[in-house]
């Protein structure tokens, strides 16, 4: 192994010096681990990457990303000519793992801590996989390397918590704990006892020498028979290992080396200085037998698979819709014709329309923040996951709002589902990065955001949003849809289903009524004309629970042609033909008016310059609703004036 892991180590600080960028700290210091994990334990497939049971290994401290490189060069997943291009323009081999860009690659990290709860939620994938499938047909591995970084965001600990809850013995945590962070020695800000907080978590807790292969094997090989709990192997490492002048001290962390010091640190390591990207001839002859190990361990799970296969065939054709993420013929039609209350808050009309969808699509799995029951995230049929009980498909995540919005990521990544999951409007600031990362990947997790706005009252300003829907729509690669009433929630809970990016829901707690006027197919064009005339003189955009409001000021100016507009999605918008968005937005109007209990940050692009804003750009109070609207400007009276102001005409 110390062949492969001192190769790992110097095609790492080869590509990081020609990239002249790059972090080699941690390729010097993971060199065994790198070796271990790809030249013994891992059962991947270049020819197979998309395996259904193969490992997944997420390198959560994502900086490393040149020794993964290196390491998936020496598996066969990457040509050595592409370890030249590292960090540079349109390489696939990016200066953090990029998911889709490279292949092995499981998911894009870098954004410390986010590796670890997604994996637990790749993790957990799979422990339902096995449970609605078969065992041993789902008994891979997932396996993440964190540093001291990851396991001191906040992120990581939400999730190792639930992951030693739900007891998920397919996970395998590794820590390179080499007590060094970017700043300097962790003993200026990183004391705690790592290994008893996770015992407390309810993990199994290994220490060895990160440097020690044998050790390191020996524990991950016992895994395959006998794994019960989530497992952390606290491996201590030295931080740029070999390298003579830098070697255990943080400035090995995040610069080059240069040619001097590289060529030292290569010298220790036994290897030669020249040519760059060295690789001797019997290293990969070495790699070639665990390359031919795992393809006998997948062609004998083939011949199982196919056997399975043909004694469960209703069970493998559901794998094959989960697979494909296939949606019945019939579903836009149950949706449309979903029996709805009239009068009711959105979230309440998606929580029935997830009873449907329930039933309709399997593959559907959800859950909330300690919320279910109010943002009206529960499948009342799915049944709740549990430790040692992975039927379920709503899953209860406590109050870890970022760790949920990571570990829905997760378990798309897994392959076999699709994810959604709830909580307010307000507190998706706790899971934005999750939600950023989710769009990078372009992974379409469904966010149920409800109490969307002032009118949830007397909570106060902690928890009435304002700034939220202008951040989110700030986004790319996220579609934020605010439906109106049932037609238009059902058209964005069926273009979330459609789409192939991440999609926020959002939704009231009020009750809204429902609109004469409003389209569920109207919905995927994101702004369309619910009330028309002939020549608008005004433009009143609104969205969700502000549409009502908006449908009664044009009603209250009978005097005025009014046009106005439910705006469900800006993002779709964007995308619609030119003459679609002139006509919908009637440039030629005297005024343009954006109603919307948010702030007007992005309004303006709309509305125009000197377009009237009815929005909210401070923060609320404490009150009721009513008494909110009134003070904010939101009732009829004071809108109706402010537009007539604004155009200096008076009613007769």
């Amino acid at each position: 192994m110390l062949g492969i892991a001192n190769t790992i180590r110097s095609l790492a600080l080869d590509a990081i010096d020609q990239a002249k960028s790059g972090h080699p700290g941690l390729p010097l210091g993971c060199g065994e681990i790198f070796a271990c994990l790809y030249g013994s334990f891992l059962r991947v497939l270049p020819e197979s990457p998309d395996w259904l049971n193969r490992d997944r290994f997420i390198l959560s401290a994502g900086h490393g990303s040149a020794g993964l490189y290196a390491a998936l060069h020496l598996r066969g997943f990457i040509d050595a000519s592409q370890l030249t291009r590292f960090r540079q323009l349109h390489s696939p081999l990016a200066g953090h793992p990029e998911y889709r860009e490279c292949p092995g690659i499981e998911m894009t990290t870098g954004p410390l801590g986010q590796g670890i709860a997604s994996a637990v939620g790749i993790a957990l994938g799979q422990k339902m996989a096995q449970a609605n499938f078969d065992p041993t047909l789902f008994d891979a591995k997932v396996v993440v390397l964190s540093g001291d970084g990851c396991l001191m965001e906040g992120v990581s600990g939400e999730a190792s918590s639930l992951a030693g809850h739900l007891q998920l013995n397919n996970l395998i945590l590794i820590y390179d704990a080499n007590d060094i962070c970017l700043d300097g020695p962790i003993t200026e800000c990183f004391t705690e006892n790592v290994a008893m907080r996770y015992q407390a978590y309810g993990w199994d807790v290994h220490s060895i020498d990160g440097h020690n292969s044998n050790a390191l094997r020996q524990i991950l090989d016992a895994t395959r028979q006998t794994q019960d709990k989530p497992l952390l192997i606290l491996a201590k490492t030295q931080i740029g290992k070999y390298s003579p002048s830098y070697a255990g001290s943080s400035e090995a962390h995040g610069k080059p080396f240069g040619p001097t010091e590289s060529a030292a640190t290569k010298r220790a390591m036994g290897i030669p200085d020249s040519p760059l990207f060295y690789i001797a001839d019997t290293l990969y002859t070495e790699m070639a037998k665990q390359h031919q190990k795992v393809q006998a361990l997948h062609a004998e799970w083939t011949l199982c698979f196919e056997a399975w296969k043909t004694k469960n065939p209703e069970k493998a054709q559901l794998l094959a819709t989960q697979q494909t993420k296939r949606m019945p013929e019939t579903l836009k039609a149950a949706i449309a014709g979903f029996a709805t209350k009239d009068n009711s808050a959105t979230r309440s009309i998606s929580g029935e329309l997830l009873q449907l969808l329930h039933d309709q699509v399997p593959h559907l799995i959800g859950g909330s923040a300690d919320l279910s029951c109010s943002d009206n995230t529960f499948m009342k049929a799915g049944g709740v996951v549990s430790p040692g009980h992975f039927l379920g498909r709503n899953i209860k995540y406590g109050v870890r709002e970022f760790a949920m919005a990571a570990m829905a990521s997760g378990l798309i990544l897994q392959g076999l589902y699709r994810s959604y999951c709830g909580t307010f409007l307000t507190f998706s600031d706790y899971m934005k990065n999750a939600v950023r990362l989710a769009a990078l990947m372009k992974l379409p997790v469904i966010y149920q955001f409800t109490h969307d706005s002032l009118f949830l009252g007397e909570d106060g300003p902690t928890h009435q949003p304002v700034e939220h829907l202008a951040a989110l729509r700030a986004m790319p690669n996220l579609v934020v849809l605010r439906p109106a009433d049932a037609h238009e929630v059902k058209g964005a809970w069926w273009a979330a289903l459609q789409s192939d990016v991440p999609v926020a829901l959002v939704l009231s707690r009020q009750n809204l009524p429902t609109l004469s006027g409003t389209d569920m197919d109207a919905v995927s064009k994101g702004g369309y004309i619910v009330k028309a005339v002939q020549t608008p003189e005004v433009v009143l955009f609104a969205t969700g629970s502000e549409l009502h409001l908006a449908l009664a000021v044009a009603n209250a100016l009978s005097d005025l042609q009014i046009q106005v507009v439910s705006m469900v999605s800006f993002e779709y918008f964007d995308t619609q033909p030119a003459d679609y968005r002139n006509t919908v937005m009637a440039k030629e109007a005297r005024l343009h008016v954006a109603i919307e209990a948010q702030s007007s940050f992005g309004w303006h692009k709309y509305v125009g310059r000197d377009g009237l804003c009815i929005t909210m750009d401070r923060f609320g109070l404490s009150a009721p609703a009513s008494d909110l609207a009134k003070e904010f400007g939101f009732d009829l009276e004071t809108i109706v004036a402010k537009i007539r102001q604004r155009l200096g005409v008076e009613h007769h």
